[in-house]
């Protein structure tokens, strides 16, 4: 686990930037990234928004923010230890470290694009009680899919560690272990596909000639 952290530390002083910044409703937001496990102060990231969103943001709006981050913090958790668990099922320390460190700019980007492009949009759809979304002229129910773009980011990392298990096996063809792993990444991949197809259709609105703009 020492060498696990050493890699992270270094990624973290090296390879983030504290500062971020993004283009919502044409207002220019800017946040703060904290590190990888905590993501953002939740207190300092709301502040950040108020400053230039000009309002306060409710109660809803909070906790639905504070349930989203807290999601994100547990998956990314999760998945972090199961890559590393993976990697080291061989003792190539070249293969391990190049993966892992592929995998950490994977989630640095991957959180950023989150945050950036959907997570503040939706703490604005929360605040204005904005039920429709609008896509390429066909509406949704704005809560409905965002819990799609949430199983989207899931599906991600899913696809990224498959084809990098895939890279590990190419490259050890006898890991057993690693082979049991791909062959289930394959079959949940194909089921975790159809639910998004499901999650999109539930979140698309009936009726959408009726629907006034």
């Amino acid at each position: 686990m020492k060498v696990k952290q050493a890699i992270i530390n270094h990624f973290q002083d090296t390879r983030i930037k504290k500062e971020q910044t993004t283009k919502v409703f044409d207002i220019n937001f800017s946040w703060e990234f904290t590190n990888l496990s905590e993501i953002i102060s939740k207190p300092r990231f709301i502040k950040y928004l108020n400053m230039k969103y000009k309002k306060d943001f409710n109660k809803k709006t909070i906790s639905y923010f504070n349930e989203t981050i807290d999601q994100i913090r547990i998956f990314n958790k999760e998945v972090d230890q199961s890559i590393w668990d993976y990697l080291i099922q061989t003792n190539n320390d070249k293969i391990i470290y190049n993966i892992y460190e592929e995998f950490l700019v994977f989630m640095y980007s991957s959180i950023k694009v989150f945050i950036n492009d959907i997570l503040i949009e939706q703490m604005i759809y929360w605040n204005e009680e904005i039920e429709i979304k609008k896509l390429n002229n066909k509406h949704y129910d704005s809560h409905l899919y965002f819990n799609l773009e949430i199983q989207k980011y899931k599906n991600n990392y899913q696809k990224f560690l498959y084809k990098k298990l895939k890279t590990l096996l190419k490259e050890e063809p006898n890991n057993s272990v690693i082979g049991i792993i791909v062959q289930a990444y394959d079959e949940n991949i194909k089921e975790n596909e159809i639910k998004l197809v499901e999650l999109k259709q539930a979140a698309l609105l009936k009726y959408q000639k009726e629907l006034l703009w």
